[in-house]
């Protein structure tokens, strides 16, 4: 079952690191045996640094002074070094080719390397074209995008991040008053020819602009990040590239950049360089959006929490009277839990936890008990109730489709200042603090509910380095900056193969890989520090499995290191209920196991009622009446480290 997925996500390891509450001083917790609190110094996730989906499209100057001024096809070496720096799982890149019309390349955005190197040969053998149309380059790359997002589930879209770099030779050409007016019957550049194409194209601005058509080019730019904003993207952000002196283009491609919350670069045909904006800038920082916690093993029923030894929602003693089995949260075994079917059987015949099901709403599913977001709900229970397979928080409310199911409010609608049991506490503090939203417990409240508190620390900068997985099998964990913020590595196709690094800006010289002051040998999983002469440290984990088969190609990856701003906060959870439960068959030897869960909740700073980004941990803590507690401890401490992204699959 996909449930245990998210209850087997991480283990905590609970040693050293736990230690007893009389270390807090004025918050000193008692180390009770049927209670525990969590507590952590956290930061939210840099985007870039997570993994998260990239894709990049780039447009090219197909004109004549592109060509022209890059006789020896420097463009397409760049372009060509670019890509493959920036090629892997979670990266995909579109290419168009600016001219008179706009030349796509390819449909959308590809990672196949036979489309992309066609793509790079028609961009090299292209002649020149005379005109250089943005305001058609926008359109359709705007189209691109927008098609892209709409056509990727929700999950993804939220942490999908867009970058355009757009790369221009040369100020627009023609202006765009001068085929209109032509067209209008008006002179071309006269005082007539541009107050009516302003009052055609931006009548409705306020105060009327000087410049309409400077100003529709970063208005589409504008449009576009909103547009991606308002469907559920992680964000957008567009770099231009200036290749030529000309004011005209520096002032359009400068306001383009601005409205895309990117640089503008001015640089030459044969100078072109796209390592000089940071390419893993993100559109906005995340932000804390809420913790969660549940204990997956305790209900509040009756005057006392009470257990749910298989976590389906249902108590044990509700299990025995309806005659399912409080060990196996699917008793019929038909794939949808016994807490949801017990819920639903009024709805309908198809839903009773002791006859196995064939559910109309997963009839068309490839695969019923695929997890797609991770949030313990498979993919036909997501169905049956409606929400949302590829997003673990559906209705936007910061409270996990999980929780919601498990406690009894509603996963569609953002029922949080609801109190649907009339008992003063809203539906969204019920659910997080453990209560039960459909029962009157506010004589229980401050014995029972979960007590929550976060402190803001403020924002910090933390070096991060871009790409963090240069090679399969190798993730950069630290980094401490020397002379240079860009590195080269390199790994060999020895066996077994050597990781190589020089802190500088080019390539790493011949036989560094060689040389056991520069390299290591990557026998062993683990994690490995290499220095410097000029004072910089890499810190890399390695998992040889992952690693690729010897006889592979040497490859080199540049490396950028950037200062990331993260939001960090002190969070703790205190006066969490364990109880004594049954011993699940294919759970840990012994009764008493709870298994608590912890949701740190993220959304980017511009859009805080957007999809949470989540984070998660579980930790198995035993309670044995009436007073034996594994670990015997007040507080579990929480890092960074113990957090998982629950990204979909």
């Amino acid at each position: 079952m996909t449930r245990a997925t998210l209850l087997s996500l991480a283990s905590l390891a609970l040693g050293p690191a736990c230690t007893d509450a009389n270390l807090y001083g004025k918050n000193y917790t008692p180390n009770l045996a049927n209670r525990i609190s969590f507590e952590g110094d956290l930061c939210t996730d840099d985007p870039a640094a997570i993994g998260f989906p990239q894709k990049t499209l780039v447009v090219m100057d197909g004109t004549a002074d592109m060509v022209g001024g890059d006789p020896a096809g420097h463009r397409i070496e760049t372009l060509r070094s670019f890509l493959g720096r920036h090629s892997g799982l979670n990266q995909a890149v579109s290419l168009l080719l600016m001219g008179a019309e706009t030349r796509i390349l390819f449909p959308g955005f590809s990672s196949d390397s036979v489309q992309i190197d066609a793509a790079l040969e028609a961009i090299a053998a292209s002649a020149g074209q005379a005109q250089r149309n943005y305001l058609d380059t926008l359109r359709v790359l705007s189209t691109i995008i927008e098609d892209d997002l709409l056509a990727s589930d929700p999950g993804t879209r939220s942490r999908t991040r867009y970058l355009v770099l757009f790369v221009a030779a040369g100020p627009p050409a023609p202006s765009l008053p001068t085929p209109w007016c032509i067209s209008q019957g008006f002179t071309p550049g006269s005082t007539q020819c541009q107050d009516a194409f302003t009052a055609s194209f931006c009548s409705s601005i306020t105060p009327k602009p000087t410049d309409c058509e400077r100003l529709l080019y970063g208005n589409t730019v504008a449009d576009l990040r909103s547009y991606v904003r308002d469907n559920g993207g992680q964000g957008l952000i567009l770099h231009t590239f200036a290749l030529s002196s000309d004011q005209r283009a520096l002032d359009v491609l400068g306001d383009m950049a601005t409205a895309g919350l990117g640089e503008e670069v001015k640089q030459t045909p044969a100078t072109l360089d796209f390592l000089a904006v940071d390419v893993a800038q993100p559109g906005s920082r995340l932000v804390l959006r809420d913790v969660v916690v549940m204990n997956a093993n305790t209900l509040l029923r009756g005057p006392a929490p009470v257990a749910d030894s298989d976590g389906d929602g249902l108590s044990d003693e509700e299990e025995a009277k309806l005659g399912t089995d409080p060990l196996n949260p699917d008793s019929d075994g038909d794939g949808v839990g016994d807490g949801i079917e017990s819920r639903l059987a009024a709805t309908g015949s198809e839903f009773d936890p002791l006859v196995p099901g064939s559910f109309t709403a997963c009839a068309n599913l490839a695969d019923p008990l695929a997890d797609h977001d991770l949030d313990g709900l498979n993919d036909c229970e997501e169905a049956i109730l409606r929400t949302d397979p590829y997003l673990a928080d559906s209705d936007r409310d910061g409270i996990p489709d999980l929780v919601e199911v498990r406690l009894g409010s509603n996963p569609l609608v953002d029922d949080r200042l609801i109190d649907s049991d009339q008992d003063g506490i809203p539906n969204g503090d019920e659910v997080k603090e453990g209560l039960d939203p459909w029962t009157d417990d506010s004589s229980r409240d401050l014995e029972y509910a979960y007590q929550y508190r976060t402190v803001d620390q403020g924002a910090t900068t933390r070096l991060e380095a871009t790409p963090n997985e240069p090679f399969p099998g190798v993730r950069i964990l630290n980094v401490k900056l020397g002379t240079s913020t860009v590195w080269a590595l390199r790994l060999s196709g020895e066996d077994p193969p050597r990781l190589a690094w020089a802190e500088n800006e080019s390539t790493l010289p011949a036989g560094a890989e060689d040389d056991p002051s520069a390299s290591i040998a990557l026998t062993s999983p683990g994690d490995f520090t290499l220095d410097s002469p000029q004072g910089g440290q890499l810190m890399v984990t390695i998992d040889p499995p992952l690693l690729p088969p010897p006889g592979s190609p040497t490859t080199d990856v540049r490396v950028i290191l950037r200062n990331t701003l993260r939001t960090c906060f002190h969070m703790d959870v205190r006066n969490i209920t364990l109880v004594e439960t049954g011993e699940l068959p294919t759970g840990r030897p012994g009764r008493g196991w709870n298994t608590l869960l912890l949701y740190v909740g993220e959304v980017p700073l511009d859009s805080p009622n957007g999809n949470t980004i989540y984070k998660a941990m579980t930790v198995p803590v035993r309670f044995v009446a009436p007073d034996s507690k594994t670990p015997n401890v007040a507080f579990i401490h929480v890092s960074d480290d113990d957090l998982l992204l629950l990204a979909p699959q």
